[in-house]
C-alpha cells in the first residue's frame, strides 16, 4: 500500500489516517467517492477495534489481510486522481462518481469493486495456496462487520435521500441490479474466488476475468435500466448530498467516522 508520498501504510492505523484525509477531502470538494468512503473507513475502525478485543482467530494475520484489503482501494483511488491504470472494476466506480448519481449508486458501486474483487484478492495474496482455508471464519467476521455498517448507512442515507426509502421498494420491479446487490451472495461469490485464486499461484489471467465480470455488474449499477432512469432524476433533485451530515448519522448509529 503507498501513500501519495511513497511511504507504505504498516498498519490500520496507518490506513485509517489516509481515509480520513481522503473523506475531508471528499467533503470539501464534493467527490462522490467519499459516500463509499465513509462506510469503508468505519468498517476499518471497527476491525482494529476487533484485533484488540481479541475477536478474530488470528490478530496478526487479521491486521496484514485488512492493511492489504485496505491498501487495494487507497492504491486505486491514488492511482486514478494520477490517470494511472486501475482495475475495470475500480475505474467503473470512479467514472461513474464524476458524474451525476444517487448517494446509493455511489456506494454500491464501491462496494462492488471492492468487495466482488478487491476482497477476494486480499485474501489469497494474504495466504497463497491451501492455507487460504485456514482465513475463513476471519474472512466472514469482516463481511459480517461490513454488513452491520452497510445497514447504519442505508438508515443515515435514508435521512438525506427522501427517495432511497421508495427505491427499495419498488426499484426491483423497475431494474433488478439496482437494488438487488446482495452482501451474503458477495461474500460467497468473493471466498470462491479467494479458494480458487490462492492454489492458482495468484494467476493473472484469474484476476482478469473476475475483473471482468465485477465491472460489468458496475456498469448496470451505474447506468440502470430506462424504467429506473426515468426516477433517479426526481431522487436526485429530492437528495441532500451533505458527506458531513451522513458521517454524523453514521456516528450517531454507533460507526467511527472522524469527519
Amino acid at each position: 500500500m503507498q501513500h501519495p508520498g511513497g511511504l507504505p501504510a504498516a498498519s490500520i492505523d496507518d490506513a485509517i489516517a489516509r481515509m480520513d484525509r481522503i473523506i475531508a477531502r471528499c467533503a470539501e470538494t464534493g467527490d462522490a467517492r467519499g459516500w463509499f468512503a465513509v462506510v469503508y473507513r468505519a468498517v476499518t475502525a471497527r476491525v482494529r477495534d476487533g484485533i484488540a478485543a481479541g475477536a478474530f482467530d488470528d490478530g496478526e494475520r487479521m491486521e496484514a489481510f485488512d492493511v492489504r484489503f485496505a491498501g487495494l482501494w487507497l492504491d486505486a483511488f491514488d492511482a486514478w486522481d494520477r490517470a494511472a491504470p486501475v482495475s475495470q472494476s475500480w475505474a467503473c466506480s470512479f467514472g461513474a462518481a464524476e458524474r451525476p448519481g444517487l448517494i446509493l449508486q455511489h456506494l454500491l458501486l464501491g462496494m462492488n469493486a471492492h468487495i466482488n474483487l478487491d476482497l477476494g484478492l486480499a485474501a489469497a495474496q494474504t495466504c497463497p495456496g491451501p492455507g487460504v482455508v485456514e482465513l475463513r471464519d476471519d474472512f466472514e467476521r469482516i463481511n459480517d462487520v461490513l454488513a452491520e455498517l452497510v445497514d447504519a448507512m442505508q438508515d443515515a442515507i435514508g435521512e438525506v435521500s427522501p427517495m432511497a426509502r421508495v427505491l427499495d421498494l419498488v426499484g426491483l420491479r423497475l431494474d433488478e441490479a439496482m437494488v438487488s446487490f446482495s452482501l451474503s451472495q458477495a461474500r460467497a461469490r468473493s471466498w470462491r474466488f479467494a479458494e480458487e485464486l490462492a492454489c492458482a499461484d495468484l494467476a493473472p489471467p484469474l484476476v482478469d476475468e473476475r475483473d471482468l465480470a465485477v465491472a460489468g455488474y458496475g456498469a448496470r449499477l451505474a447506468r440502470p435500466g430506462f424504467a429506473m432512469r426515468c426516477v433517479l432524476p426526481i431522487a436526485r433533485w429530492r437528495e441532500q448530498p451533505d458527506l458531513a451530515r451522513v458521517a454524523s448519522l453514521l456516528r450517531a448509529r454507533g460507526a467511527d467516522v472522524a469527519l
